[in-house]
């Protein structure tokens, strides 16, 4: 009996040995990877700005230009891939902006890479722009023009806490020998419960290289293109997105004029408990756009994955509030979800006034 133990033990003592060093094994390996992804970060100046952007942002817009300054700019970053972050957002049918930041291969080198897309009246420019500058233990990130640098364009990021302060400098198109100041955006956070699915299904962010850019703006004077023809990156072809196709409603008994327009909002978190309004969740809006008061249907794209609440809302008086008089969908529950690079219907009804 006393030899079977013996021999027990070895057997045990053997196969904890093994165990230990299968562990050890392990752990040398996932030490030596996170040592590759830590060196790599090193070599991509600027890597932190990947983890300050993503979430929900909101607060108002100053500017110079003739499309005038407004009280409140919601937008919704996310991580689309592993190494990028984009942003989708409309102001009406006819202004676009849609943001992305990711990494590119330029001059030998991997850099972060913003491009920035803006339409007005189906007049499109798109503006690419390297992080150049960078402070990140006082979450200061710059970019400017890939070409003429800060002959051309600067942005700057400016991170405190819960606040991101983005100025654009430009020199209004090649009319001014020096930068001038183009728009401020104070924004505050709402959060980012809204980008957990996203940065766990990609392990974001990673050191990882989204676009060749070596010869992107060969015999360029500048990294702008006011067409779609010849852009490196369109935002047709961002990955993981979808789509959503919202057929709209009014109740017969409501009247609507031409002048009326029908404003669309999505939140990641309600905006009612109960019948109660919650005011302080509108730090939870996605996405919003304004349509014409006829619109029956309205393709939203480049939309995130996950679950939205959806609102419809008809502003009567045209005081850019939704007060006494005004229309809204009683369905305050409605809520839907789109799945990766998914295209779905969604249906509202606007049915109801607000007393």
């Amino acid at each position: 009996m006393n030899q079977f133990i013996m021999i027990s033990m070895k057997r045990n003592a053997g196969h904890l040995i093994y165990i230990f060093l299968c562990l050890g094994i392990l752990l040398f390996e996932n030490s030596c990877k996170q040592k590759q992804t830590e060196n790599k970060t090193r070599d991509v100046t600027g890597f932190g700005f990947f983890n300050r952007i993503p979430g929900l942002w909101s607060g108002p817009v100053s500017t110079s230009t003739t499309a005038g300054s407004f009280d409140i700019w919601h937008i919704d970053f996310r991580p689309i891939s592993a190494g990028q972050v984009s942003q989708f957002s409309l102001l009406d049918t006819s202004t676009v902006n849609n943001i992305s930041f990711f990494i590119v291969k330029y001059k030998e080198q991997l850099k972060i890479a913003m491009r920035t897309e803006g339409c007005r009246n189906d007049t499109c420019c798109v503006t690419y722009e390297v992080m150049d500058s960078v402070a990140e233990s006082e979450g200061y990130y710059r970019f400017s023009d890939f070409v003429k640098g800060r002959k051309r364009a600067a942005t700057t990021f400016r991170f405190t806490d819960d606040k991101l302060v983005v100025t654009t400098y430009t020199n209004k198109f090649n009319t001014s020998d020096t930068l001038v100041w183009h728009s401020t955006w104070n924004a505050k956070s709402g959060g980012k419960n809204n980008t957990l699915e996203a940065i766990s299904h990609f392990n974001y962010p990673q050191p990882v290289m989204t676009r060749d850019f070596s010869n992107s703006f060969n015999n360029m004077a500048e990294s702008i293109f006011f067409n779609f023809e010849n852009d490196p990156y369109n935002s047709l072809s961002q990955p993981y997105v979808g789509s959503v196709n919202i057929n709209i409603s009014v109740a017969a008994n409501l009247q609507v004029n031409n002048s009326d327009q029908i404003f669309l909002v999505f939140t990641t978190e309600p905006l009612f408990q109960g019948l109660a309004y919650k005011p302080e969740n509108l730090i939870y809006i996605s996405r919003y756009v304004l349509l014409g008061a006829n619109t029956k249907s309205y393709r939203l794209k480049n939309v995130h994955p996950g679950r939205y609440y959806l609102y419809s809302l008809v502003d009567k008086n045209h005081d850019g509030t939704y007060l006494t008089g005004d229309y809204m969908s009683s369905d305050i529950t409605n809520t839907f979800t789109l799945g990766d690079s998914q295209n779905i219907n969604v249906n509202t009804i606007i049915d109801f006034i607000i007393p």
